[in-house]
């Protein structure tokens, strides 16, 4: 068997870590709020474990039954959605009482997201896609193109493929042609899509406008400062626990789940206010890599210090993860419109070597 090939969209599987740490967040939220509620009647008790099984099997099925860049992404957000309500309920099938607040759930999630976060970053950044992997890319890619579903932005990825592929493979030649001559269709458009383009023409006057280059820096650097923050305060628990000073419950307030939990939080805490900063000084010379510095560091609270932050205070601490949700969701909103801004030869910001990896991530 040669070796697997890997895909040109590492995006879809941060959708589904994304999808899979909101839904356990969301679900703790609900039941906190709820008085943990029990589904069901008499002896039965619908565990949403299988909620979780059904979310999955729709993602296999969504993934084994339809050819499509769209379902793919439909199929990433619902299968991390149910992978999420899955893992949910480690600790009831791990312990003789079915314990669902068994203590070192907490830790095994972490553990299990950490290592899938990391995978996912390695699998892209260890090497670039091979001549191999870039053709086999395109190649799906063609996909939407023969349904009639491709857009500027695919188009020009698919481009960009075909030129890291082996030049001598005569399907190289062919699918450029193809994907060169090709009429964008513009027609029928749907409400859906009438509003992106809505919203992709609003991106395009207020870009380049001096006031929202000050909105972003000054919502990031708000970000960032409570960032640092948060990092001082972990510093000065840490401190103050090795010389022996009484902290009263500070240590709950930070992280209830130990040394362990605090040294997690510390150094996740630290990279997203590295990556911040980095965005920060990006953003006059790249959008797109301000964008992708910022959603990483995003993500690095998200997956790293929110779970634990989350689990430890319960139903105060889901403010921020919302908060997280929904800049993430911007930032991914935001960098989609720069690189349909980029591929559509429209003025942007400069394409350094930064942004072109930006642009593959």
């Amino acid at each position: 068997m040669r070796s697997a090939v890997r895909s040109a969209e590492p995006g879809l599987l941060d959708t589904f870590l994304v999808a899979a740490v909101g839904t356990v967040l969301v679900i703790r939220l609900f039941l906190e709020a709820t008085g943990y509620p029990r589904l069901g009647g008499g002896e039965l008790h619908i565990a949403h474990v299988l909620w979780g099984g059904l979310g999955m099997l729709v993602a296999f099925v969504l993934l084994l039954g339809f050819v499509s860049s769209a379902t793919r992404h439909i199929a990433a957000l619902v299968g991390g959605a149910g992978f999420g309500a899955f893992i949910d309920e480690f600790g009831k099938f791990v312990t003789s009482d079915n314990n669902y607040f068994y203590r070192p759930t907490a830790a095994v999630v972490y553990v299990l997201f950490v290592l899938l976060f990391l995978v996912v970053r390695q699998l892209w950044r260890f090497r670039q896609l091979s001549p191999r992997e870039s053709l086999v890319n395109a190649i799906g890619l063609a996909e939407d193109l023969v349904a009639g579903d491709l857009d500027e932005y695919e188009r020009s990825r698919a481009l960009d493929l075909l030129t890291h592929a082996d030049q001598s493979e005569p399907l190289v030649s062919i699918l450029r042609q193809r994907f060169v001559g090709v009429r964008i269709a513009a027609a029928p458009v749907s409400g859906l899509h009438r509003l992106r383009g809505r919203g992709s023409a609003m991106y395009r006057r207020v870009v380049t406008t001096t006031a929202f280059r000050r909105v972003l820096f000054t919502l990031f650097a708000i970000e960032g400062l409570v960032i640092v923050l948060g990092l001082i305060a972990v510093t000065a628990l840490i401190a103050a626990t090795a010389l022996g000073i009484d902290v009263g419950d500070a240590t709950v307030d930070v992280g209830g789940g130990g040394p362990f939990a605090i040294a997690v939080q510390f150094a996740a805490t630290f990279v997203a206010g590295v990556l911040i900063i980095r965005g920060l000084v990006a953003v006059r010379r790249s959008r797109l890599v301000a964008y992708h510095s910022f959603e990483l560091a995003i993500m690095v609270d998200l997956l790293l210090n929110q779970p634990f932050a989350f689990l430890d205070q319960g139903f105060g601490q889901a403010f921020d993860v919302l908060f997280d949700l929904l800049l993430l969701a911007i930032l991914r909103y935001l960098k989609a419109e720069e690189q349909r801004l980029l591929a559509s030869g429209h003025e942007a910001a400069p394409l350094t070597s930064g942004a072109l990896a930006a642009r593959r991530i």
